[in-house]
């Protein structure tokens, strides 16, 4: 009992502590978005420009394409329990098909689709990014290319921060697609065998408004923004140890969760409550 009080007393007394970093945290990152900003006026130049398109087509492949599998995987498997929750709340006497056209795009559009593909992105490519970014300090490659007249920070950061929420858009795009097909099959299997693929993408869209689509934009232009930042940050302040890199991609990720998650749930109850 006395080490229970005395671990629970230790972890309130942390808890300042942790709000003080994340905010100091908060204020770099802003800081590091406004001159990432500043560092765009350096892609008019040509070299530059072709570096930076190599580089961003580089955390585009290694990001959206390379992640479409476990993407998809998951998707499908969500599909089914959404699918099942669906069925399981159905009103008697409608039609599964026009039930769960809201359904689907309340809890999948909405919620699901940005949320999952947001963790995906952090769990998959964020990691290795910070990874990177660590080992590349650790071994003074910061210091290598400022050494022969290039910007680090154009070199790393403007990839990234043009990469992410592109990726972050096509993989919710694609959980998005399918959690589609996959339910249209479900159902024409299941419950409706003459329902057309047409008609049932009907319904789903008659149900996703402009405001639906502005918000899901929100969430992935913030959201992948600020995963992207967070990884170049903390990446950047690790010091001459190696242990160094996993606390850092502990912090991170620790990071990246409660703001993407925080984003999320701000612009769901901003945009439909």
């Amino acid at each position: 009992m006395l080490a229970n009080g005395l671990m629970f007393g230790y972890l309130l007394a942390n808890i300042p502590l942790k709000l003080a970093a994340i905010l100091h945290a908060s204020g770099d990152l802003f800081g590091l978005f406004f001159l990432s900003v500043k560092r765009c006026s350096t892609l008019i130049s040509a070299p530059k420009r072709a570096i930076f398109w190599l580089l961003f087509k580089r955390q585009l492949f290694n990001i959206a394409l390379k992640s479409i599998y476990i993407n998809v995987l998951i998707a499908l498997l969500l599909s089914s329990l959404v699918m099942s929750r669906a069925y399981t709340l159905l009103p008697e006497g409608m039609l599964f098909s026009d039930y769960y056209a809201k359904f689907f795009v309340t809890v999948v559009v909405r919620e699901v689709g940005p949320m999952f593909s947001a963790l995906i992105l952090i769990a998959r490519s964020a990691t290795a990014i910070t990874f990177e970014m660590g080992h590349l300090k650790l071994h003074n490659q910061f210091e290598a290319l400022k050494a022969q007249g290039m910007d680090p920070l154009a070199i790393f950061l403007l990839p990234v921060l043009f990469a992410f929420p592109l990726s972050l858009l096509m993989m919710q795009l694609i959980f998005v697609l399918v959690c589609l097909f996959s339910s249209y099959l479900f159902i024409n299997f299941s419950y409706q065998a003459d329902l057309p693929l047409q008609h049932f993408v009907q319904l789903i869209s008659t149900q996703i408004s402009a405001v639906d689509v502005i918000t899901s934009i929100l969430k992935v232009l913030f959201g992948g923004i600020l995963i992207g930042l967070i990884c170049i940050y903390f990446g950047s302040k690790v010091g001459n140890r190696f242990t160094e890199i996993s606390r850092a991609i502990a912090s991170a990720t620790s990071l990246q969760l409660l703001l993407v998650v925080s984003i999320n749930v701000a612009l769901s109850i901003v945009g439909y409550l």
